[in-house]
C-alpha cells in the first residue's frame, strides 16, 4: 500500500500543483518519506520554475536582483546534482549539469559588472567616467543575456530537463530503495566533513583557491540544511543555517573584494589612454578596497575555526 501511496504522489497533479504556485510557496513545498530520486525530481522542479520565473523578469525588468536569484537557483541546481549525482542515470547527471553550468557562465561578466558598480559607490564617490562606461558594458551583457534565453539551446534544455523531471525515466532499481531523509542525512555528514578537512588544510597552508572551495562548500551546505530543514527539525536546523550564513556572507563579500581588485585593476589596463590620471585613481581606490579584504580575511579566518568546533545532530 506504501509503495502505490508513493507512485501516486509523483504523479502530473504534484508537478502541475508546483506550477501554480509562488515563489514563496515553492520555497516551504516538501514531500516527506520519498524514495530519493523522487525527491530530488520535486526539488529539482522547483528550482527549475524559479530559474523560469527571474529569466522572465530579466526579459521585462533587467534587475541585478533577478539574475542574483536567477545565478541562485541554478547554484542550487547544480549543488543537489552534484551532492546527490549517485541517484542520477551518468548521461542524464552530464547534460543536466553541463547545460546549468553553460547558461550561468554566460551570466557571469554581467553579475560582475552588477557587483562592483555597487561596491565602487561604497569605496569612492569620485568615478562617474566608470560608473558610465560600466553601465556601457551592463547593457551590452544584458543583450547577451536576452539572445541566450530567447535562443534554441536554452528553449530544447528546459523542454528535455521538465520532461526527464517530470516522468520516471530517471528511476532505477538502486535510487528507489529508502527513503530521501536517510540518503540526505548521509550525504549532509560527508559534506560537512569535507568541509572540516578543508579548513584543516586551508590553516595548514593558505591559498585563496581552498578558500574559494570551503566557500563554494559551505553554499553546498546551507541550500541542503535549508531544503531538508522540514524533514529534520525547523527550529533544530534553523541556528545552522544562521551559523552557516553569518559565515558565507562574510567569505561573500571576500570573494567579491578580490574579483572587484581583478576587475579594477583590468579595467583601468585597459583604460590608461583615455581617463586622465588614471594610475593615481586606481591606487586610491585599490588601496580602499585592499584594506576592507585585509580585514575581511582576518574575520573570515577566525569563524571557519570556530565553524569546525559546530556538531551536526540530524
Amino acid at each position: 500500500m506504501k509503495e502505490i501511496k508513493k507512485k501516486y504522489l509523483l504523479n502530473d497533479s504534484v508537478f502541475k500543483a508546483l506550477e501554480a504556485k509562488s515563489m514563496d510557496e515553492l520555497d516551504a513545498y516538501f514531500i516527506p518519506d520519498l524514495p530519493p530520486i523522487d525527491a530530488l525530481r520535486v526539488i529539482l522542479y522547483k528550482f527549475l520554475l524559479s530559474i523560469l520565473f527571474y529569466k522572465e523578469r530579466i526579459l521585462l525588468y533587467d534587475e541585478a536582483e533577478d539574475l542574483h536569484q536567477l545565478r541562485v537557483n541554478i547554484r542550487k541546481s547544480r549543488a543537489f546534482l552534484k551532492e546527490f549525482s549517485f541517484l542520477f542515470p551518468e548521461d542524464r547527471l552530464a547534460y543536466f549539469y553541463q547545460n546549468l553550468s553553460d547558461f550561468a557562465t554566460q551570466t557571469n561578466r554581467k553579475r560582475d559588472l552588477d557587483v562592483i558598480k555597487e561596491r565602487l559607490k561604497e569605496v569612492d564617490r569620485e568615478h562617474e567616467l566608470i560608473q558610465e562606461d560600466i553601465k556601457a558594458q551592463q547593457a551590452h551583457e544584458q543583450h547577451l543575456i536576452e539572445e541566450m534565453f530567447n535562443g534554441k539551446t536554452f528553449e530544447d534544455f528546459v523542454y528535455e530537463y521538465q520532461l526527464s523531471l517530470q516522468n520516471d525515466t530517471l528511476r532505477t532499481p538502486d535510487n528507489v530503495i529508502g527513503t530521501i531523509k536517510e540518503t540526505a542525512k548521509k550525504v549532509i555528514k560527508d559534506l560537512h566533513l569535507k568541509i572540516i578537512q578543508r579548513i584543516d588544510a586551508l590553516e595548514k597552508h593558505f591559498s585563496d583557491k581552498k578558500l574559494h572551495k570551503i566557500r563554494i562548500a559551505l553554499k553546498k551546505f546551507r541550500y541542503l540544511l535549508e531544503e531538508f530543514q522540514h524533514i529534520f527539525g525547523e527550529k533544530k536546523i534553523e541556528k545552522m543555517i544562521e551559523k552557516g550564513k553569518k559565515l558565507q556572507t562574510i567569505l561573500g563579500d571576500f570573494n567579491d573584494m578580490v574579483n572587484q581588485n581583478e576587475l579594477l585593476h583590468d579595467y583601468f589596463k585597459s583604460k590608461k589612454k583615455s581617463i586622465a590620471h588614471c594610475e593615481k585613481l586606481e591606487k586610491r581606490l585599490l588601496v580602499k578596497t585592499s584594506k576592507k579584504q585585509k580585514k575581511l580575511l582576518h574575520k573570515a579566518q577566525k569563524k571557519l575555526h570556530k565553524f569546525k568546533k559546530y556538531t551536526i545532530e540530524l
